[in-house]
């Protein structure tokens, strides 16, 4: 499954049942599940119970088609019996998902299209046309994409990809059913699940008009409920399949407490005679396959404002063996005390005499799986860049570009309307700033080797955070609060420092290792206490104290790393660094009043950083001495005025890429 961008594909084309006049925007290769294999048109009863449905569903086998996401031309709408409109959550809206309809877009399977040629500049009426696409009289078709159809296409494509298509025949009456996630929504503390599915129904043999008069529906949740719908006719109409309209489509949509299902049922049809058939709906699956991209967004504990992007990020892979592993751990531990506790007392004694008899061999046992882990750990080791230190590194280049892209993926749809312009003064005060203390800092490990880029977000949130790939991203509300570009440099400083030190991939490996020990000791737990409730309890207690003992002063032992590399970076390139110490007051001053305890972050206290930086000027005020940078002014007072009122004193240039040169003069 997938989409291709080619320009071969924006051809002209005639629907063959509907007539319409469209273009094609997109390609998609879907999986066709056909029922139709020249059985017995008569209906069979329908299943007796869900599960040998759902197994209904899978013994066809599907078949690779080629379909098409076209737009249609909006005068040829009041003439079809069809509704082409796709309707969608919009995925970038975390907060406030509102319906989106897009309309005259429609499916279009490859049988389906007719093509066609004109000589206008603009052959369909529609209002995306001009905007995805523009006219070119020396490409075959003269159609080209705009850059505007490839960002509309990133940003939508998970809400609007066709994957699975479901048919059926039944006295010669073809179902079509194509169903669409459309996301979740909360009610109540629980989340609401939403498809929209479309259905063609065509008539096959249109000398024998049918008219459709009923539905017959049956809903199987994964929750375990099975929902019987009955009705007159399908959206409100009763559609007549005859010789001058052959088929109808429509849209509707469906809403699960759970994350997967499936529908199938009947329609009830009626010929001129006033004879009665039913017709099969095939079964098709809703599915709600939840993609890595959006697992990275959820966060581990509540934040408060900090100049880092969230880093609790698992490999795919662990994100579907921790739940298993912690339910097996669960399980195992409590079916051996199940066990134990339903021997009798004797056989209680001889268990112990065998436990004493084979001792040695249990000890080898457990001394082979420690010294493995062990082994394992000890190679595992790596010797931290810049600043020497040992630490536990599982996660691979391989995996961290990986885990990057997605995050960039995330990251270009959730603000795809919020990026500044790269002529702004924003971004230029931004680029001026980085590519200072990049061009200062040539000398470390990762510095030349990375590409580093410029992105200001216009929004209000106060944030900065670097990616690994060297993607800075810096909000309109953070250069709101800055003072000066000293303090700004004071900013980026820490966060690129988090990216040279390899900081996303060590939380990472390290929070593996903790939840890895974390399941083992639950596998104890349940072992041990004396009944379920108690052992949940307790497991939740130690889940408790691994975040509030381990995990969180983990990530905190990291944010006091990348401040103290964050201030070298920013002497080296001869920026004032007590400015360092001014700013973490200030964000101490905005944010006391709703401040959450350090205990609770894993960020150190505001006011806690201020001290450790202000024992740390010194040592970097020697540092930007070496570097032959111009002398401080001594006892300036603070009151400086915000930095984006400041006027920019040079032009940087677009950026997009910061190119890397050896900085030898000071400005």
């Amino acid at each position: 499954m997938g989409m291709r961008i080619e320009n071969r594909n924006r051809k002209l084309f005639l629907h063959r049942v509907f007539g319409y006049r469209g273009v094609i925007i997109f390609p998609w290769l879907a999986r066709v599940f056909d029922r139709c294999d020249e059985r017995s048109s008569s209906l069979p009863p329908l299943a007796k119970s869900t599960k040998s449905s759902q197994s209904n569903i899978h013994e066809i086998r599907a078949k690779s088609v080629t379909y098409y996401q076209v737009l249609t031309d909006t005068r040829d709408m009041p003439h079809i019996r069809a509704q082409t409109e796709a309707v969608t959550f919009l995925g970038n809206q975390e907060r406030d998902r509102n319906l989106y309809a897009i309309p005259g877009l429609d499916y279009v399977a490859q049988e389906d299209i007719v093509p066609y040629t004109s000589t206008e500049r603009t052959p369909i009426e529609h209002e995306l046309f001009d905007k995805f696409l523009i006219y070119d009289s020396e490409t075959t078709p003269n159609f080209v994409p705009r850059e505007y159809l490839k960002s509309w296409q990133e940003r939508h494509h998970q809400w609007l990809e066709l994957s699975d298509v479901a048919k059926d025949v039944t006295h010669q009456i073809r179902v079509t059913v194509i169903p669409f996630y459309m996301g979740s929504r909360s009610a109540q503390g629980v989340a609401v699940h939403w498809w929209r599915y479309s259905i063609r129904v065509e008539n096959l043999n249109p000398d024998e008009p049918v008219t459709l008069r009923e539905r017959h529906w049956r809903i199987f949740s994964l929750s375990g409920t099975l929902e019987t719908v009955r009705g007159k006719g399908v959206v409100g109409q009763e559609p007549r399949l005859s010789k001058e309209y052959p088929a109808f489509q429509y849209s509707s949509h469906i809403s699960l407490s759970a994350s997967s299902g499936h529908m199938w049922g009947t329609f009830k049809m009626e010929k001129d005679d006033g004879t009665f058939i039913e017709v099969r709906i095939p079964p098709f699956n809703l599915e709600y396959l939840m993609n890595f991209s959006y697992l990275i967004r959820q966060k581990l504990v509540v934040r408060q404002f900090h100049t880092s992007s969230p880093r609790h990020i698992h490999p795919l892979i662990w994100i579907i063996l921790k739940p298993a592993l912690k339910g097996a751990a669960w399980l195992t531990g409590r079916s051996a005390r199940k066990w134990y506790r339903g021997l009798p007392e004797e056989k209680r004694s001889i268990f112990f005499q065998h436990l004493n008899r084979h001792k040695y061999k249990y000890v080898a046992i457990f001394g082979t799986i420690g010294s493995t882990f062990g082994y394992h750990y000890s190679t595992h080791i790596q010797i931290a860049p810049i600043t020497g230190r040992k630490r536990y590194m599982l996660m691979t280049e391989e995996q961290l570009k990986y885990l990057c892209d997605l995050q960039k993926e995330e990251l270009a749809k959730t603000y795809a309307n919020h990026m500044m312009p790269e002529n702004s003064k924003e971004t230029q005060l931004v680029a001026k700033v980085a590519k200072k203390i990049i061009s200062a800092n040539v000398d470390l490990p990762n510095v030349r080797s990375i590409k580093w880029t410029i992105r200001v977000l216009n929004i209000d949130d106060q944030k900065a955070f670097v990616l690994p790939s060297g993607d800075i991203y810096v909000t309109r509300g953070m250069l709101q609060t800055v003072a000066n570009e000293d303090q700004l440099a004071i900013v980026l400083g820490h966060e690129i420092s988090h990216t040279l030190l390899d900081h996303s991939g060590e939380n990472l490996s390290y929070l593996q290792l903790v939840d890895f020990l974390g399941i083992f000791a639950s596998l104890i737990i349940w072992s041990v206490f004396p009944s379920d409730w108690a052992s949940f309890f307790v497991t939740y207690l130690f889940e408790r104290f691994l975040t509030f003992a381990n995990r969180l002063p983990y990530s905190r032992t990291l944010e006091e790393e990348a401040d103290e590399v964050g201030l070298m970076l920013a002497a080296k390139a001869c920026y004032d660094i007590r400015e360092s110490v001014r700013f973490w007051q200030k964000i101490h001053e905005l944010e006391e009043k709703q401040a959450i305890p350090e205990f609770f972050s894993t960020h150190p206290a505001s006011n806690k950083r201020a001290e450790t930086l202000k024992r740390k000027i010194s040592w970097a005020l020697e540092i930007r001495h070496q570097c032959n940078c111009f002398p401080l002014i001594e006892n300036i007072t603070l009151g400086l005025p915000k930095i984006l009122e400041q006027p920019l004193d040079k032009k940087t240039g677009l950026v997009h890429h910061i190119p890397v040169v050896q900085n030898t003069k000071n400005d």
